[in-house]
């Protein structure tokens, strides 16, 4: 019975993934993925959704989320099978589960459907663990006819679950939009921009004697943060030429107030930034953002 239940969702899933139009390699992301669960599995992990997100690692990247319909105390390794053409099965992987409580939802990462490993006609995945029971005391004594009953019920829960949950899916894609945006960082910027910086640095330049009279070729570097508040601070030398034109870069460096901060998810951090000046025989300026500190 189990096996023909088995093949039953196999079948499901190939319908799904027609009526999603499901097609492998993915062309944008996130996208959902096909899937069927094993009733053992889905006894504790109710898989809602799996979203493909991105390359990772030489394969995809996958986002299995749901809720916990019963306690796990420990995670657990469970393992994924890819669906092709003619329901044929491969493994794919083993991959852990988290431990959970009921009614605790989940999500978490798995990288899989490597280059050359991928079965041609992926359709989607079927997630299995032949290790895993339900407790006996759950398990029912059922007439035939309830047994297909039950079977046809929890078939018919499957075929809607396989395309997702669709608050769960959006509460995965809002996550996933989240982090991309913890990850963006700006650079400071000075008040009218990089020629307003170097037109102060030009206007406010006291060329040095020593300069003029050593020819003093060459570029001094001074490196400084940018504070979250827009302040220089820590400002030092990175690259030195001649003593007094280092001494100048670095009193002009000192001199610029007013900065936008850097920002780092939305939020102003501090930053570490170059400056870059030679003085004689003509003034040449440059800066360059470095990196945000904490």
């Amino acid at each position: 019975m189990k096996k023909l239940f088995v093949l039953f969702m196999m079948s499901l899933l190939v319908v799904a993934a027609s009526a999603q139009k499901f097609s492998w390699p993915p062309r944008s992301f996130p996208m959902k993925v096909p899937f069927a669960v094993s009733e053992e599995v889905k006894y504790y992990w109710d898989v809602q959704g799996v979203l493909c997100t991105g390359r990772g690692n030489g394969g995809y990247k996958f986002r299995v989320l749901g809720t916990a319909n019963h306690d796990f105390t420990a995670s657990r390794s469970i393992n994924f099978y890819y669906i092709s053409t003619g329901n044929k099965t491969t493994v794919a992987g083993a991959y852990y589960f988290p431990k959970v409580k009921r009614g605790q939802q989940f999500s978490f990462e798995i990288v899989s459907a490597f280059a050359g490993y991928t079965p041609t006609g992926f359709q989607g995945f079927y997630i299995h663990d032949e290790m895993l029971s339900i407790p006996k005391e759950e398990r029912k004594t059922e007439t035939i006819d309830n047994i297909q009953r039950v079977a046809a019920d929890r078939a018919y829960d499957d075929s809607i679950r396989m395309v997702d949950s669709i608050a769960a899916v959006a509460a995965a894609e809002a996550e996933m939009a989240a982090e991309r945006a913890a990850r963006v960082v700006t650079a400071p910027k000075y008040p009218g921009g990089t020629n307003a910086l170097y037109a102060f640095l030009r206007e406010n330049m006291h060329k040095p004697q020593i300069a003029i009279e050593t020819a003093g070729y060459g570029t001094t570097t001074v490196e400084f943060i940018v504070t979250r508040d827009g302040t220089v601070t820590g400002a030092n030398y990175k690259r030195r030429c001649v003593e007094r034109v280092d001494k100048e870069v670095l009193r002009l460096v000192n001199l610029l107030k007013g900065w936008t901060p850097a920002t780092k998810g939305g939020q102003p951090c501090n930053a570490v930034v170059q400056i870059s000046m030679s003085i004689f025989p003509s003034f040449k300026a440059s800066a360059q953002f470095v990196r945000v500190v904490q």
